[in-house]
C-alpha cells in the first residue's frame, strides 16, 4: 500500500462535509440553503447564541 501523510482535519479532506454541515445548520436556523448568498446573509440574521448551542451537533 501507498502511506500519505496528512490528517483527516485537513481541509481538503472536509470540504464536502463541511459544506452538508452548513446546509444542515443553515436549514435547522429556518435559513434556505439553496443558493449560498441567501444562505450566509439569513445565517447574519441568526443570534450568535443559537448558532453556538447547535454547533455540537455537528461536530
Amino acid at each position: 500500500g501507498v502511506s500519505f501523510s496528512g490528517s483527516t482535519l485537513d481541509c481538503w479532506a472536509q470540504a464536502k462535509s463541511s459544506v452538508e454541515k452548513g446546509k444542515k445548520l443553515a436549514d435547522t436556523l429556518g435559513c434556505p440553503t439553496e443558493n449560498t448568498k441567501d444562505l450566509v446573509k439569513c445565517l447574519k440574521t441568526r443570534p450568535a447564541k443559537s448558532i453556538v448551542q447547535l454547533v455540537s451537533d455537528f461536530m
